[in-house]
C-alpha cells in the first residue's frame, strides 16, 4: 500500500531592514555599563559603604585579588584583612570565602583564593561574633598538620559520625573534598588521645565504627586495642560489650592482630571478673557474715583476680536474701537462685572458653564445681531461668574444696585442664610437709560432706 504525504505550506519569512534596527537602537536610552574593579571596592570599603558593594562587585574582586596583590604588594595583607573584617558582618560573604578557603586548602591553592587572603583568615577566626561557627572551626582544622585528627575532635565535641558531619555542613563547605573523606581514618587516633573518655564520647565513637567500611573497622579496631588503656576498657563496659558482639567470635577475630586479640581477651575479661569483685564486696558489706565466711570470700576473691584475663562471661545467682539486700546495686547477669533447702550461697558461672567454672560462695561443701563447655551445659547454666545449687550439683562436673592450701592445689587442678592464669601471675609456694598433713587432715570431713550433698541433690532433683 502506497501512502502519500503532502508538504504543508509555511509562512514566509518576514523581511527585516537593518535601517530599522537601527532606527530602534537609536531611541534606546544611554546605558553605561560599569565594570567592577578592585580598587573601587576598597574604596567603598574605606569610605564606609561597604553595604553597597554588590555580590557581583564581591565575585570579582575575591577573583581578581591575586592579580591585584602582584601589582600592590605592600597592600595586600592589609586588604585583604579589611574584606575579612566586613565578612564578620555579611554571612552571605563568609560563605564565598569560607567556601574558597576550604578549597585553598584542599590543593587548589591560588587558583580560587589569593594568597593573602588565606593568610589573613585570622582577622576573621578570632572575632567572638564567628569563632565558634562550625564552617571556621573547620577551616582552622585544615590549617593543622594533622588536619584528619582535628575534624575527629570537632566531630566528637559535636557528637557526630561522618555522615552527620557532612550533612550538617554541606550548605557551607564543599564536602567533596579528600579531606572529608579521609578523616574517619583518624578518628580512633584521635580517640586514644582522650586520657578518661566519658559515656558520650564512647557512644560517639561506636557511632562512627558502625558506620565504617569492613576494612576501615578492622583497622580501626586493631588500634583501638593495641592504643587504648585497660583502665578506660573497664570503666565503659558499653565499649567492651560492642567488641565482643562483633569481634569476639566469628571470622572478624581471625582478621584482628595478635596483640588486639590477647587485648580483647583482657578487657572481656577485666569487665567480667569486675562484676565478680563487686559482688563479693557488696555480699561483704551488707550482709552479716561471720569472720571465717568474710576471710573465705576475700581469698576466692584474690584468687580470681589472677584468672580475670579468662572471663568470657559471667552469670550471677543470688538467694532471696541476699537479692533484696544487695540485687539492684549488681549490673551484667543476674538471677534468683531458686530456694531448694540448701545452705544460703550465692554462685557464680563463669565461663572460661573450654570450660564453665561454678563457684559456691558459702554454705557446706562451698566448692568449686568444673564442667566442660557443650551445649547441654551451656543450655543449663547459662539458659535456663530457674536454677538451684541442688539441680547444679547434680550435674556433677569436677569438683575442688576450698579448705586449707586450697589455692594451691586449684592451681595445678585448673592448669590440668588448659585453665591458666595471667600471664603476670607468680606460681604458688610449694607447701611443707607439715602443710600437706594439716591439708589431709581438714580436707576428709569436707570430703564426706560433698558426698553428703550430693547424695541429697540427686535424691531432690
Amino acid at each position: 500500500m502506497n501512502y502519500q504525504f503532502s508538504i504543508p505550506s509555511l509562512p514566509e519569512t518576514p523581511k527585516c531592514s537593518p535601517n530599522q534596527l537601527i532606527q530602534l537602537a537609536s531611541n534606546l536610552p544611554d546605558a553605561t555599563i560599569s565594570i567592577p574593579s578592585v580598587d573601587k571596592i576598597l574604596e567603598a570599603i574605606e569610605q564606609g559603604k561597604a553595604d553597597q558593594v554588590s555580590k557581583l562587585d564581591w565575585v570579582y574582586c575575591i577573583h581578581a585579588k591575586t592579580q591585584w596583590d602582584q601589582q600592590n604588594i605592600d597592600r595586600s595583607r592589609k586588604t585583604s584583612a579589611t574584606i575579612w573584617k566586613v565578612a564578620i558582618y555579611n554571612s552571605w560573604l563568609q560563605h564565598q570565602l569560607l567556601w574558597r578557603l576550604a578549597l585553598y586548602y584542599s590543593g587548589h591553592q591560588e587558583q580560587v583564593l589569593a594568597k593573602s587572603l588565606a593568610e589573613s583568615f585570622d582577622i576573621f577566626a578570632h572575632s567572638d561574633l564567628v569563632s565558634h561557627l562550625l564552617p571556621v572551626q573547620i577551616i582552622r582544622a585544615f590549617r593543622s598538620t594533622q588536619a584528619g585528627i582535628e575534624l575527629a575532635k570537632i566531630a566528637c565535641e559535636q557528637r557526630i559520625n561522618q555522615t552527620e558531619f557532612i550533612n550538617k555542613i554541606r550548605e557551607y563547605l564543599p564536602v567533596w573534598i579528600p579531606l572529608f573523606s579521609k578523616f574517619i581514618e583518624d578518628i580512633i587516633p584521635y580517640f586514644t588521645t582522650i586520657r578518661s573518655p566519658s559515656q558520650q564520647q564512647v557512644r560517639w565513637l561506636l557511632s562512627c565504627l558502625d558506620e565504617m567500611s569492613e576494612s576501615q573497622q578492622i583497622k580501626a579496631v586493631n588500634h583501638l586495642l593495641t592504643n587504648v588503656s585497660n583502665d578506660i576498657a573497664s570503666n565503659h563496659s558499653l565499649l567492651v560489650d560492642w567488641l565482643r558482639h562483633n569481634y569476639r567470635n566469628g571470622e572478624n577475630w581471625y582478621k584482628l592482630s595478635d596483640p588486639a586479640r590477647r587485648r580483647l581477651r583482657e578487657w572481656i575479661g577485666g569487665i567480667n571478673y569486675g562484676d565478680f569483685q563487686k559482688l563479693v564486696n557488696l555480699i561483704l558489706n551488707k550482709l552479716d557474715l561471720e569472720n571465717f565466711e568474710s576471710n573465705r570470700l576475700c581469698s576466692r576473691r584474690d584468687f580470681w583476680a589472677n584468672y580475670s584475663n579468662r572471663f568470657e562471661r559471667l552469670r550471677i545467682l543470688l538467694p532471696k536474701t541476699s537479692q533484696i539486700a544487695i540485687g539492684y546495686k549488681i549490673e551484667g547477669d543476674v538471677d534468683l537462685l531458686e530456694d531448694d533447702g540448701s545452705d544460703p550461697t550465692e554462685v557464680c558461672i563463669f565461663d572460661f572458653g573450654e570450660w564453665f567454672v561454678v563457684e559456691f560462695f558459702r554454705g557446706r561443701g562451698s566448692e568449686t564445681r568444673l564442667f566442660p563447655k557443650n551445649s547441654r551445659n551451656e543450655q543449663i547454666l547459662f539458659g535456663e531461668s530457674t536454677l538451684s545449687v541442688k539441680r547444679i550439683r547434680c550435674l556433677g562436673g569436677d569438683r575442688h574444696d576450698h579448705v586449707y592450701l586450697w589455692q594451691v592445689f586449684s592451681h595445678t587442678w585448673l592448669a590440668d585442664k588448659g585453665i591458666l592464669p595471667n600471664l603476670d601471675t607468680q606460681p604458688p609456694r610449694n607447701p611443707t610437709v607439715d602443710q600437706l598433713q594439716e591439708r589431709e587432715h581438714k580436707f576428709e570431713p569436707w570430703q564426706r560432706e560433698i558426698e553428703r550433698l550430693e547424695r541429697e541433690a540427686k535424691a531432690y532433683v
